[in-house]
């Protein structure tokens, strides 16, 4: 358990602005585990649902465009905090930032400009149409 244990990785340099702090180290703090924990619930309800219902609905898919990378970004910290070094750490926290961010756009885009996160998901398992000779 990583409550009441001092992480051996120190907080990143934004620590004086704890709004920040807490977006690049998602991996640590009682809001973050929270949030963390819900996402998670909600994928698991999410998922199925968006599967079981023919065709899309645009506000399952913007929830699973929001949980999918919210959850993503958590869990990925977790891998920074046990695996990279302690130098190169804010880097790659930073980095998970900008691909979460850049990751919430384009599924925002695809929901609202294309098809959708379920119907997308579901072509990939639909066998190809054959073409007509």
């Amino acid at each position: 358990s990583r409550r009441g244990r001092r992480s051996r990785y120190p907080l990143p340099e934004s620590r004086s602005k704890p709004e920040m702090a807490g977006i690049l180290a998602a991996d640590r703090g009682a809001m973050m585990m929270k949030i963390y924990h819900a996402s998670g619930i909600a994928l698991a309800g999410l998922v199925p649902t968006a599967m079981a219902i023919p065709g899309g609905l645009l506000p399952l898919d913007l929830a699973l465009g929001v949980a999918l990378p919210v959850h993503s970004h958590i869990a990925l910290n977790f891998v920074v905090s046990d695996y990279v070094p302690t130098k190169a750490a804010p880097a790659a926290r930073a980095g998970l930032l900008g691909l979460t961010c850049l990751t919430l756009a384009g599924l925002f885009t695809l929901n609202t400009k294309g098809e959708g996160i379920t119907r997308t998901a579901k072509r990939l398992w639909k066998a190809p149409e054959k073409e007509k000779a």
